[in-house]
């Protein structure tokens, strides 16, 4: 996605560069100050190249010069330590946190040495690169003071990190997934962060991969990091030499056996390839190469991608939907057109799922056997995780989840929605560490991601504490995973207009969509936004084309199963 923006972008830079250099707010108040200018660097990403300090600049101008120049962390923010006095500039730590806003700023002179920056904040990026969504219409007000430094104002005290407009941010900062394993240590769980292009992203990445993964991951071991507690990186920097990143740590990374190394480099390797010109890692401990022998492929611990085909339940058949016709599934197909469950989820081989019928919660197994494993009443689509465990919950009982083994065994889950009135959906991700909640508290529906806390045989013990993400608007009605690192809702309005957003978890929305049908009752998804699929309330199944039109393609649909 990053590289598609960047090629759409190519025609406005140039149009820019001919014509002017480009701003990245418009102020409200001021007079008209040059801006930065947008170059495409050598490695395709494009880069703000601000302007330094306008000579005899007055207190506002300083400042405004200052914020636009912080949109380029270039040599540590060289050109915006030039707007500070000398003490202040070694002091001044600009990779604090990013406040994104939307350009729209106010500057008020509040003394003959002081001023106050006031702008609208909607999201932040911490030190370590976690993206958080500010509450709508956050106002905030910063204080500067100022100084003369040989004839010419200089900013004396600021806070630390940096002022960026959300146009300039989305050109400027990219996401990088980094990688950590789930609680057996045999998947990577994404973790995704945003870092500032350019030579420094590989740096960037391998620090905050070393940190570990974000608290709200870690809780409880559901994702851990392979690498032993103490371990740094030797320089400050992972430098790349012909696509290859070197990975240099210290003596603290030996604290391992061969089995820990190869997982350090699969967590590198993982992490590091979303950086465009790195395609492998060497990793090294004191300058000496550990991974001779280790291949940089990391396949056999990302989670599996799913058949992208649409799954689905007919009054008659069952399977994949191809080419107009249904491709009946022999291994499912008698038992789900016999008992036509209303909800169906899928084990990844295929053999094995958990529906929902009348009856209850059961499991179908491919030799057409039907095992009931939850009776209680009023319960919500069941979601099967990759250990075989069922998720089942009865919609107006939201603490009374439990997961269900094959054998018939249930176990309590605690969680942490204990005062939501209801729960709409439950789904489990494909990788098993993280699960995500649809539910209601009083008028307020919450869309909620969380780690999965596991015990002996991998059964689900409890749920972690919660981060919350967006949901689409109108009413929910259901939520499903995209992809390792996005999130989809559906939701519906009485006007008739459903709404359909995907979101990455620690990110932005990759997608907001309107449709205008019949009622949706269901959402399904499968590899990416393009796998996304809505199920109306009279059969028909609609499939998502060119990025924003919902075409049906599909009717006579009972059920939509949801592939795990």
């Amino acid at each position: 996605m990053r590289r598609t923006l960047r090629l759409s972008f190519l025609a406005l830079v140039s149009s820019l560069l001919l014509f002017l250099t480009a701003c990245t707010g418009i102020p409200v108040e001021g007079s008209v100050q040059q801006g930065s200018a947008v170059v495409q660097a050598d490695s395709g990403v494009i880069e703000f190249i601000p302007a330094g300090p306008l000579e005899d600049g007055t207190i506002e101008q300083i400042l405004r010069g200052f914020i636009e120049a912080a949109s380029s962390p270039v040599s540590d923010y060289a050109i915006a330590r030039q707007y500070l006095t000398p003490s202040f500039a070694t002091r001044w730590d600009a990779n604090s946190a990013v406040h994104v806003d939307s350009g729209l700023r106010s500057i008020t002179q509040t003394d003959t040495t002081a001023a106050e920056l006031e702008f609208t904040l909607s999201a932040t990026v911490d030190a370590q690169g976690r993206y958080a969504q500010a509450p709508a219409n956050e106002r905030v007000t910063y204080p500067f003071t100022f100084e003369e430094v040989e004839g010419q104002w200089r900013i004396s005290s600021a806070p630390d990190g940096v002022v960026i407009d959300r146009f300039t941010f989305d050109q400027v900062y990219a996401s990088h997934p980094l990688y950590f394993f789930d609680s057996t240590q045999t998947l990577l769980v994404p973790d995704v962060r945003y870092f500032p292009n350019g030579a420094s992203s590989s740096t960037r990445i391998m620090k905050a991969l070393l940190v570990g993964p974000s608290p709200w991951l870690a809780e409880g071991g559901a994702v851990v990091s392979a690498y032993p507690p103490g371990t740094a990186l030797v320089a400050d920097s992972v430098p790349v030499t012909r696509g290859v990143a070197s990975v240099d740590l210290n003596e603290n990374a030996l604290n391992t056996d061969s089995a820990g190394i190869r997982k350090m480099k699969q967590q590198a390797t993982a992490s590091l390839q979303s950086v465009d010109n790195i395609s492998s890692v060497d990793l090294l401990v004191n300058g000496t190469e550990q991974n001779a022998l280790i291949a940089d492929t990391v396949d056999a611990v990302m989670p599996p991608s799913v058949d992208s085909r649409a799954l689905v339940l007919t009054s008659d058949r069952y399977g994949y939907i191809s080419g107009g016709n249904i491709e009946q599934s022999s291994q499912l197909a008698q038992v789900m057109v016999a008992l036509q469950p209303t909800a169906i989820s899928v084990g990844f081989s295929g053999q094995l799922a958990a529906v929902l019928s009348p009856q209850g919660a059961s499991f179908v197994r491919a030799n057409a056997e039907t095992v009931l494993a939850d009776a209680r009443e009023g319960l919500i689509a069941p979601s099967l995780d990759p250990f075989g465990y069922m998720w089942s919950v009865p919609a107006n009982d939201p603490i009374g989840l439990l997961a269900v083994s094959t054998n018939g065994e249930q176990r309590e889950v605690t969680v942490p929605w204990k005062n939501a009135d209801e729960i709409l959906s439950v789904k489990v991700s494909r990788d098993g560490a993280r699960v995500v909640a649809l539910v209601r508290d009083g008028a307020e529906y919450l869309l909620l991601a969380s780690s999965v806390v596991r015990g002996e045989k991998s059964v689900p013990v409890s749920v972690g504490a919660p981060i919350e993400l967006s949901l689409a608007e109108g009413v929910p009605v259901d939520i499903a995973w995209v992809d390792p690192t996005t999130v989809a809702s559906l939701a519906s309005s009485a006007e008739g207009t459903s709404h359909v957003v995907a979101q990455m978890i620690g990110g932005g929305y990759i997608l907001q969509s309107a449709l205008t049908a019949e009622e949706p009752i269901s959402l399904s998804g499968a590899n990416n936004v393009a796998g996304l699929r809505v199920l109306t309330a009279g059969g028909t199944l609609l499939s998502l084309r060119g990025g924003s039109l919902w075409q049906a393609m599909f009717v006579g649909v009972k059920t939509q199963a949801v592939k795990q």
